[in-house]
């Protein structure tokens, strides 16, 4: 980059266009294939007697995806430091490609030949119900 704002800086990309929890993008994924995606819940207690139990490696993997998805490390923090600055506060300007568009892209290069199979739960009869370790889910899709 040749901007001096950006001198000795961390450059956080962050556009509020593309805050989406993982509920939201696989909403958005099914919409765009016009398929249900199978799911699985796991509750955060779950997550956490993994990570516990000092197994390698689902220990690892069970402590990553509890910082990721239910503590929202990634994305949970101030961007307020002296040498830390947001792209787009940066660039208010500039219209940033949304997440919506960046999957039309990849279904318009083929992706919806590709045969996605919903499978079935054995939870009475309902097919693909999520539910996010919150309590407000963003998307929950069962078969008519």
């Amino acid at each position: 980059m040749d901007d001096p704002r950006t001198l000795n800086k961390i450059i956080h990309f962050r556009p509020s266009c593309n805050y989406l929890n993982i509920n939201e993008l696989a909403c958005l994924w099914e919409m765009k294939i016009g398929k249900t995606l199978p799911r699985v819940t796991i509750t955060e207690h779950d997550l956490l007697a993994v990570a516990t139990e000092n197994c390698i490696p689902q220990s690892i993997v069970a402590s990553f995806t509890h910082d990721i998805f239910i503590k929202g490390c990634q994305v949970d923090f101030k961007i307020d430091g002296p040498n830390e600055v947001e792209v787009t506060a940066l660039y208010p300007e500039e219209t940033f490609k949304t997440i919506d568009e960046c999957f039309d892209e990849f279904v318009i290069a083929g992706v919806q030949d590709y045969n996605v199979v919903a499978a079935d739960n054995d939870d009475g009869g309902k097919k693909n119900q999520f539910a996010t370790t919150k309590s407000n889910p963003t998307c929950v899709s069962s078969a008519a």
